[in-house]
């Protein structure tokens, strides 16, 4: 984990790869969305975070928790 913010090193790895990220659950509820979205701006990852899930939850238990770099959604785009 990285010391400032308890993000895991393999989240960072993950965006650094793929530009994407399924988090889970845990992590996003222990910090909030908008804190760990926060955080991860602060580190130079700014993201978007998706929550799939069929119910109407805050943090569905069954969801799907993924986070998308957003300069990768621009990248996207233009394809």
């Amino acid at each position: 984990m990285t010391n400032q913010n308890k993000i895991p090193e393999w989240i960072l790895q993950c965006l650094d790869q793929y530009g994407n990220c399924a988090c889970g659950r845990t992590i996003t509820k222990k910090l909030g969305k908008e804190k760990l979205l926060d955080c991860l701006e602060t580190l130079g990852y700014p993201c978007k975070l998706e929550v799939l899930s069929e119910k109407d939850e805050a943090y569905p238990v069954d969801g799907t928790y993924i986070l998308t770099l957003k300069n990768r959604q621009l990248l996207e785009d233009d394809e």
